[in-house]
């Protein structure tokens, strides 16, 4: 089986970084946006993180997303700070999806509503998970078990799975099979993140079902090169 590669640009203050476990201050990478799209022009799809925008609720790097927007001729799916429509449409004029995280949990209903004026294809959502729990708000708040949230989810184009615990560690994937078939439940794609440090990480999750896999800490860290 084959699926999608797609490396991410985390962007804080202007910059793509790379952090640990998502937690400020722990940047293994600082690069501009040029040259983090220099590494990432050759993709299909590129997934574009507004890290200040999840943590304040609104988007912050609007600049940041438009230039890689139009570098990449829209082929990216962009999340952090969409917390109503406005801000998802503001956003879909870079790329061709958008992700939602803290509003999807906290809202399900706003989600729905967002679905269906937006188009499920142009609507994702970010489960960032650590053991059974998802966390929004920039990954600082507890929300509520994964199985509970995603059964008050409305169908949507893509679900992106992110293990908080090994994001940004090079680690390896961690992700529960029966996790993998609730996904499915939601998604009509899903993505998985988190932990990827080479090639063979990336096949076993496309083995397991994965339709595409992000990776960071591979590509800025290790520069590996997957396809």
């Amino acid at each position: 089986m084959r699926g999608l590669v797609i490396p991410s640009i985390d962007i804080s203050g202007g910059l793509a970084v790379k952090r640990v476990r998502g937690v400020r201050g722990s940047e293994l990478v600082r690069l501009s946006i040029d040259e983090a799209l220099n590494l990432v022009k050759d993709y299909p799809l590129v997934h574009v993180v507004d890290l200040d925008g999840a943590e304040l609720g609104r988007i912050v790097n609007s600049e940041s997303i438009a230039k890689i927007g139009s570098f990449m001729g829209g082929k990216c799916q962009v999340g952090g700070g969409v917390r109503d429509a406005g801000s998802a449409r503001e956003l879909l004029r870079h790329c061709r999806r958008v992700i939602i995280g803290t509003l999807a949990v906290e809202k399900p209903n706003a989600l729905k509503d967002m679905v269906e004026e937006l188009g499920r294809e142009r609507v994702g959502v970010s489960l960032d998970v650590q053991g059974e729990w998802v966390f929004v708000r920039g990954w600082r708040v507890r929300a509520g078990k994964i199985n509970d949230i995603m059964n008050r989810l409305p169908r949507v184009g893509v679900v992106v799975f992110t293990n908080v615990e090994v994001e940004g560690t090079g680690m390896g994937p961690r992700v529960r099979r029966d996790i993998i078939n609730a996904l499915r439940s939601v998604g009509e794609e899903i993505y998985y993140a988190g932990g990827i440090s080479n090639c063979d990480d990336i096949k076993q999750l496309w083995e397991l079902g994965f339709d595409g896999v992000i990776i960071g800490y591979a590509l800025y860290v290790k520069r590996v090169v997957c396809g």
